[in-house]
């Protein structure tokens, strides 16, 4: 038998042979096809890597191809160079193997064997993982290992396959009886709905579609255990794009999905391959976990393989209860890590090993109270871990900037920046390594728009405020380093102003605190505000209606509340956290309705949450009278509508009323023109089709609440506002100035 290395050119002409090998050997599964495996190069390989070894028989005949790639590996600081089959470290391939004519397992793993004992005695190891435990290459392979003076090590991966019998009411004969009712109960309900679909994925677009709801509904289901998942991956993600066009094309790929009016809520993601299916992937919502999506959707694939004449159903590697619940059993494959006989070898291999027993030894002599506080202090280093993984910054670049910003405000630099940062504007490109920074000198004013809510010393999560201390600070600070004006100047000072830079601070809702605590803090540094009323609250004295809500939430008994506003789901309110979680998540879902249904849902949530009394929300809002005298020490008042509806989801003739009769009332109370509005919420969604009715009920400006800062071109309907939401004062500062002086 003759075994030459070929070149990577090669592959091409490569792809016959090797389909027509692979269907006379053992090996036969879709990780080994020619297809899967230029997929997995093109996207995690690496240049020189390939080995591919054919081995040939004195006819010139292909009887064998190992397919092996070439890295470094370290453990215990030792590196050594490595061969590992290809499609092996990235956990996307199973069933790794040498591919054999059936037949000639003997003589081909030796001539593979002979190769690979040269790249032994060159310091090389092989690792030579999945290999399934029913191959016939392994009692050669083990043979070949016996003969020579190596070191090497075998371990066993459990895997989950489910035999299928030939029809679904058979196959749910095999399941436990408890089971087997779960399964039908949830399959027939789901089925049910006229707005459930299942389905496979039957085109290219269709699948460029699904791939990223695959993404996102297996993240999301991981990130419930604390774990990031596979897809946040970027190579993993390009890896599947590569792939399913090419197994599509093939008739291999079965990308199944169930949705609920359009969402899909949950998807797997495997491939049909030599009358077996093997699934790889999968994810579901984790907010309809209640209703068990995944089971639906397992249970209507396997219907379909069933229907297609498939005889297996493997889990691939894995073994857990929710794979042994549907009847699976366990198989083995193999791993291999064989190195020649040296000090360093026997450390990367027996390494593991060896920690393990030293483990158990030190656990045998050391007091269990001191095992359990080891315990604990890993589990708060894996906590800590884990926060360190979500989005933001790290705790040394957090602590970096704190003390830039310390700096900087303490020392007197703010002083200085005010003349430059009005002068001036920096921005700031990044071009390759180091960034590219241009100073450009101000030719047209520019404005800035601040806003808050609560101002009180609550400290209630579910009625976020800033604390009366830290809003003085605030106003000490753009007191002493900004020129404040009326919301009504900024206006003027856009349409003709010198570039000095401006700024305006702006209230929404017109809380009762905006009175007691905010008011004399603006009047002790001489600085106009406007603040925006919802006026049927104040009339009322009742709370707006996103406080109800939240005030439901704090206190209903309750520990989860189940809705279908877009697809079943599920809130729990075990914890504060939980709380506060389930009313964002609550409050987002019903802002995307339409107003009526808004109103309707919210009756709803409030009639299951159980809470009839308010009495601790009302009268939280501006009376009249305290009002008046605002406005008699130069705060301004504008519009907010009547009852604080999301705008954009109101009939015309609605949102003209709401609009309109909240501008009349306070006109009529304080006998005074009222030109600007507040969008509630704010946001580009809120805003769309509301300027007409704006300019028609008789407003000179609106504000939103997206982030910028306002120029003589900006459209006085659709004003930026924002600042820095810090609770450090240093930070606050340093955060302004510089977004002042970069236009953020």
């Amino acid at each position: 038998m003759k075994v030459m290395e070929l070149a990577e050119s090669a592959l091409e002409k490569l792809r016959p042979a090797w389909g027509s090998l692979l269907s006379r050997s053992a090996a036969d599964t879709v990780f080994l096809t020619w297809e899967w495996a230029t997929a997995w190069w093109a996207v995690y390989g690496s240049a020189g890597g390939l080995r591919i070894l054919a081995a040939y028989d004195d006819d010139g005949t292909l009887r064998g191809l190992a397919l092996l790639r070439s890295h470094s590996v370290r453990r215990y600081g030792h590196n050594a160079p490595a061969f590992s089959f290809l499609g092996d470290g990235s956990n996307d391939s199973d069933y790794l193997d040498f591919i054999v004519e059936a037949g000639y397992e003997s003589t081909v793993v030796k001539s593979f064997g002979r190769y690979l004992e040269a790249e032994l005695a060159r310091g090389s190891i092989l690792l030579l993982n999945e290999i399934p435990d029913s191959s016939p290459n392994l009692p050669f392979l083990r043979a070949q290992l016996e003969a020579k003076n190596t070191i090497s090590i075998e371990t066993t991966v459990a895997c989950a396959t489910l035999k299928l019998p030939p029809t679904w009411e058979e196959y749910l004969g095999w399941l436990r009886p408890r089971f087997r009712t779960k399964v039908r109960s949830i399959l027939r309900r789901f089925e049910g709905y006229p707005e459930v679909r299942f389905g496979f994925c039957a085109d290219p677009e269709h699948v460029r579609r699904m791939l990223p709801v695959l993404y996102d509904l297996h993240t999301r289901r991981w990130a419930q255990e604390g774990l990031p998942g596979v897809f946040r991956w970027e190579r993993k993600r390009e890896f599947y794009e590569t792939l399913s066009p090419v197994l599509l094309q093939r008739d291999w790929l079965r990308f199944s999905w169930m949705e609920w009016g359009g969402q899909v809520l949950a998807c797997q993601y495997g491939f049909a391959y030599g009358g077996k299916y093997f699934l790889l992937q999968e994810g579901y919502e984790p907010a309809s976990a209640h209703w068990s999506p995944g089971i639906a959707l397992r249970a209507w694939t396997i219907r379909e393989c069933l229907r297609e004449g498939l005889r297996e159903y493997d889990f691939l590697a894995g073994v857990g209860r929710h794979k042994l619940e549907w009847g699976a059993e366990v198989k083995q494959s193999r791993r291999f890590e064989i190195a020649g006989a040296s000090l360093g070898n026997a450390l990367y291999c027996r390494g593991p090993q060896w920690e393990a027993r030293a483990a158990a030894w030190v656990k045998r002599l050391v007091p269990q109270a001191l095992l359990d506080q080891r315990r604990a202090r890993i589990e708060r280093q894996r906590s800590q871990a884990l926060e360190a993984n979500q989005p933001g910054e790290s705790a040394g670049r957090s602590w970096t900037r704190d003390a830039a910003a310390a700096l900087y405000f303490h020392s007197g630099m703010p002083a200085l920046m005010r003349a430059f940062r009005d002068r001036y504007s920096l921005s700031v490109a990044r071009e390759r390594r180091w960034p590219r920074l241009e100073l450009r000198r101000r030719t047209e004013p520019a404005a800035r728009i601040l806003y808050y809510h609560r101002i009180n010393d609550d400290g209630d999560p579910f009625f976020p405020a800033l604390s009366p201390r830290l809003f003085e600070r605030q106003m000490r600070f753009v007191s002493r380093h900004y020129k404040v004006v009326s919301l009504a100047e900024l206006l003027d000072r856009l349409q003709g102003g010198a570039p000095e830079g401006v700024l305006a601070i702006t209230f929404d809702d017109g809380y009762q605190d905006n009175y007691l605590h905010a008011f004399p803090i603006l009047q002790r540094y001489g600085l106009p505000a406007t603040v925006f009323l919802t006026t049927g609250s104040i009339d009322s004295r009742e709370p707006l209606w996103f406080e109800m809500l939240a005030q439901s939430i704090k206190r209903t008994p309750r520990e989860f509340l189940d809705l279908e506003i877009d697809i079943p789901r599920r809130f729990w309110m075990r914890t504060e956290a939980e709380r506060l979680d389930a009313n964002a998540q609550i409050f987002g879902l019903l802002r995307r309705l339409p107003d009526a249904g808004r109103r309707q849902r919210l009756k709803e949530i409030l009639r299951e949450l159980g809470m009839k009394d308010y009495r601790e929300r009302c009268d939280r809002m501006l009376t009249w009278s305290q009002i008046r005298l605002m406005k008699e020490h130069g705060v301004d008042f504008g519009g907010h509508t009547v009852s604080h509806p999301f705008i954009s989801k109101l009939a015309p003739e609605d949102a003209a009323w709401e609009l309109s009769e909240c501008k009349h009332r306070i006109e009529d109370e304080l006998q005074a023109p009222v030109d600007h509005f507040a969008y509630p919420n704010g946001r580009k969604e809120d805003i769309d089709r509301c300027k007409d009715l704006l300019r028609w009920a008789g407003y000179r400006a609106a504000v939103t609440t997206m982030w910028g800062l306002n120029y003589g071109s900006t459209d006085p309907m659709e004003l930026r506002r924002g600042q820095p939401w810090e609770e450090n004062p240093a930070l606050f500062a340093y955060k302004l100035d510089w977004y002042q002086l970069t236009n953020g």
